[in-house]
């Protein structure tokens, strides 16, 4: 490991030797600086694989350095060594680029360990590309998999739509994957090139969806503290989905129907109306018409959004995808894991495509990533839940949440994700498939220490 540099930035000179011992001990080249000015300094004169930073330190914080490194040496990888609980600190220093962090007092394993994560010294490089290109053998069409005739009838609204810029509807039920069309839309279009923003409209609180979508002006209400651009703005030229449609207010409901009418957009707390030239693709599990009748619903909104309707079939629907769905996220693991799981015996195969799958493509996600942690040579019976092995059973009640794909069992599918990939808990979010916040939530409302990862 001689030929990994750490550079370990911190006012604290007990605990920078101390960790600059043990970081040497295990073979890396180690450098020190006892605050972020003169760790600045040294990075104007040397080549650091990693920065190990204290996020309290005189002269010039951990923040303030993080930010310089990441506007200096954007390529530079940074640990964030932070008091302990101090949860808050460790996301705003994610936000800003670092890669992990570490809490006080620092533990030798896990610091050796941690900075052997982010070094990915002992697991296979694989670059983004090259998992692309090994996916790419299951796509039907563009980036979506599945070939039975609810699919290739999917592909050809797809392909019809494409050419226009008029609004587009995807319904269908939880979990069927109505971004991924939405995706698929804005990346075949003449837009490709521009944002594609996605918001989940029903996560968001009712009194902040209007600031979300078009932004607000300083002080328009209670915790505005600056001028915010909405993300109508920020999908300006590009493409903008809006999930779970069903959820909006009266107030956002008129404004949405603006924007479809006029290309137009107010800020809240603002009368001066900003252009902007946005797709507009729409999605919902909900029955509109229901809702319309229940007056809970625009009917005119209805109507120039239905403008033109791609229905996603459940998964219950669509049986023959079931095969290429499950081998696809059984690849996707294996690389996202490390792992060799080399397919799925008959048996188990048997079971996925005879149950019901009530959330669909989601839920078959969520199966598949548990089945790829607990097996080794191929996924057997053995590493499916007892109720898709005997559907009469129904102990195992998988809900959903807006924008965390967890089962009810979702405490060990971390703890097990978090062992699989060492502790890295940037590369868990993305195989869990929730963020990064939401993950350190999870920890802390589970209480999961670290010797469980």
């Amino acid at each position: 490991m001689e030929n990994f540099s750490i550079l370990i930035v911190d006012d604290d000179e007990n605990l920078r030797i101390g960790m600059a011992t043990i970081l040497e001990d295990e073979g890396f080249t180690v450098h020190e600086a006892e605050n972020g000015r003169e760790g600045l300094e040294k990075l104007e004169q040397e080549v650091y694989d990693l920065i190990i930073t204290d996020y309290k330190m005189n002269e010039m914080d951990g923040m303030r350095f993080l930010q310089q490194i990441r506007n200096d040496f954007p390529s530079v990888k940074v640990i964030m060594v932070t008091g302990f609980g101090s949860i808050e600190h460790a996301v705003e220093a994610m936000k800003l680029g670092a890669i992990n962090y570490i809490t006080k007092p620092v533990k030798p394993k896990q610091l050796v360990q941690l900075a052997k994560n982010v070094l990915q010294i002992g697991e296979e490089d694989i670059t983004p590309q090259e998992k692309q290109n090994r996916l790419k053998k299951y796509y039907h069409f563009h980036r979506l998999v599945g070939q039975s005739k609810p699919m290739q009838q999917i592909y050809r609204r797809i392909k019809e739509v494409v050419p226009t810029d008029i609004p587009v509807l995807i319904a269908g039920e939880s979990g069927t994957g109505k971004e991924m069309v939405a995706q698929a839309i804005h990346e075949l279009s003449n837009r490709k090139n521009e944002p594609f923003i996605a918001v989940n409209t029903g996560a968001i609180p009712r009194e902040l969806i209007a600031s979300e979508l078009f932004g607000h002006l300083k002080g328009a209400f209670t915790g505005a503290i600056a001028d915010k651009k909405g993300k109508f703005e920020e999908a300006n030229e590009g493409t903008l989905f809006l999930d779970e449609i069903g959820t909006m207010g009266p107030e956002v409901q008129i404004s949405l129907l603006r924007v479809l009418e006029n290309q137009v957009i107010e800020r809240v707390g603002s009368n001066r109306s900003i252009k902007v030239n946005v797709r507009i693709i729409t999605a919902t599990n909900d029955d509109l018409e229901k809702l319309i009748e229940e007056n809970k619903f625009r009917e005119d909104l209805y109507y120039r959004l239905n403008v033109f309707i791609i229905e996603i079939p459940p998964l219950r629907e669509r049986q023959p995808d079931i095969p290429y769905l499950a081998n696809y996220y059984r690849e996707m693991f294996n690389l996202e894991l490390g792992k060799k799981v080399g397919g799925i015996a008959p048996p188990a195969m048997e079971a996925l495509k005879e149950y019901q799958w009530p959330g669909n493509v989601r839920e078959l996600r969520n199966v598949i990533l548990r089945a790829v942690l607990t097996a080794n040579d191929q996924v057997e019976l053995k590493h499916l839940p007892s109720n898709i092995i005997k559907p009469g059973l129904t102990q195992v009640n998988i809900t959903f949440k807006p924008g965390i794909p967890l089962s009810e069992v979702e405490k060990t599918m971390i703890i097990q994700t978090l062992k699989a990939v060492r502790g890295n808990k940037l590369k868990a979010a993305s195989i869990l498939g929730i963020s990064r916040r939401s993950l350190y939530n999870k920890l802390e409302e589970y209480g999961i220490p670290d010797n469980e990862m």
